[in-house]
């Protein structure tokens, strides 16, 4: 039994608890563990990100001039699918193009799965074929050269390699350093955050400082100028691998269709009544749902069953390699037996169609993709800095201590 003199709370104990001073201790403390546990995480993901943002160009870097002749037309798309098809007649199933013109100059031509990386999670063969001449310049698997390894770094530690299940484990698990970034970046800006509000001395890097000074306002500056980008980019990177707990946010502001951006699972019919048609037909008949729009990619039919898709770019769109302006077509009658219209997503559908080129820079073109690159070096500069300001406190405090 309290006596009634026991105060029920020790409001002074409560307020000195909650504190500004030992407020900023804990955000301070937790922005340190963070970058001790997975700031190197933060650093590699950052440098692999940057260099994805051009993987076609990265990978078209060493290989031969286009064959252009003064007055030469690219060749057929049918042309240059037999072409592939001939090269490799073991592989039956359905065949992905990707056209030049944005990122890349060469058709980029993926067999999904091969035979040869059945077990891994993501392992597509790519045929880049010169347009023109129409001649195969390189082949390779995924995942088994610098750049594709580079890529699967980034986006699984590599674990997809090993197994698809592995993989999936790799792929959450680096998605889900999103959140730790997400906080990082908050903590440091409210860390960041001048006393009174005075502004002057905290965007900027003071000339002539000594080392400790140095280091410590190009942490700060380089904090604050990629903040933003960082926010949005760990977040993005969160939401690719668990789509489920944002889409029932977003629903709730917005109408999301469960089936978004999914390709829905179609058949073509009819394949004793008439032969397939042809890719330039497929183009054709995707012409007329999405006139003057720019083609794209094309997805052959994946066996007899398999259907056309024509994936086109409409003006405006974030997407410029791979936009969502599809058609899906009969590949023996011509049908049209669905389409993908951007400009008809719901706010909730387009924000979330979005999450992709805001997160490799695609969304406003070359600008933004060099601007993300740019900023893919930020959290190298920050754990470096970091570590060393740390350090550097940590010796202060010693020297304090030591007796004399």
């Amino acid at each position: 039994m309290l006596e009634e003199s026991t105060p029920l709370f020790n409001l002074s104990r409560l307020s000195r608890l909650f504190s500004r001073k030992n407020f900023r201790k804990f955000w301070l403390n937790l922005h340190l563990a963070l970058a001790l546990t997975v700031g190197f995480e933060f650093v590699i993901l950052g440098l692999t990100g940057s260099c994805n943002i051009f993987y076609y160009e990265l990978n078209e870097l060493f290989l031969p001039s286009l064959s252009v002749a003064s007055q030469s037309q690219p060749r057929s798309l049918d042309g240059i699918m037999q072409t592939v098809k001939t090269a490799h007649p073991q592989r039956t199933g359905g065949w992905s193009m990707v056209l030049p013109g944005y990122q890349s100059d060469y058709v980029w031509v993926e067999y999904p799965k091969p035979e040869e990386t059945k077990d891994e999670l993501y392992g597509p063969l790519e045929v880049l074929v010169d347009p023109y001449s129409g001649k195969i310049v390189a082949e390779q698997f995924w995942g088994r050269t610098v750049i594709s390894l580079i890529y699967e770094v980034h986006a699984a530690l590599v674990t997809g390699k090993i197994s698809a299940e592995l993989g999936k484990i790799g792929f959450k698990v680096v998605c889900f350093f999103g959140v730790f970034l997400f906080v990082s970046c908050l903590s440091g800006l409210y860390l960041w955050w001048p006393r009174g509000g005075k502004f002057n001395n905290t965007l900027t890097i003071k000339a002539h400082a000594c080392p400790q000074r140095f280091y410590f306002d190009l942490h700060k500056t380089i904090g604050f100028y990629s903040s933003a980008l960082l926010l949005m980019i760990a977040f993005t990177g969160f939401a690719f691998g668990y789509k489920d707990t944002i889409k029932p946010l977003v629903n709730y502001f917005s109408a999301v269709k469960a089936d978004h951006l999914k390709n829905p699972a179609l058949k073509s019919t009819g394949l004793d009544l008439s032969p397939p048609i042809s890719i330039a037909q497929a183009v054709v008949i995707a012409d007329q749902v999405f006139p003057g729009a720019e083609l794209r990619g094309i997805d052959t039919p994946d066996g007899k069953e398999g259907v056309y898709m024509i994936a086109k770019r409409q003006v405006g769109e974030a997407y410029r390699q791979r936009p969502r302006s599809k058609v899906w077509i009969d590949q023996y009658s011509g049908k049209v037996l669905a389409v993908q219209d951007p400009d008809k997503f719901t706010a909730g559908e387009t924000f979330l169609n979005l999450l992709w080129s805001l997160h490799d820079g695609e969304v406003l073109g070359l600008p933004s993709r060099i601007l993300w690159c740019i900023v893919g070096f930020a959290p190298l500069v920050l754990y470096i800095t970091g570590i060393l300001r740390w350090l550097q406190k940590r010796r202060a405090k010693r020297s304090v201590k030591l007796p004399g």
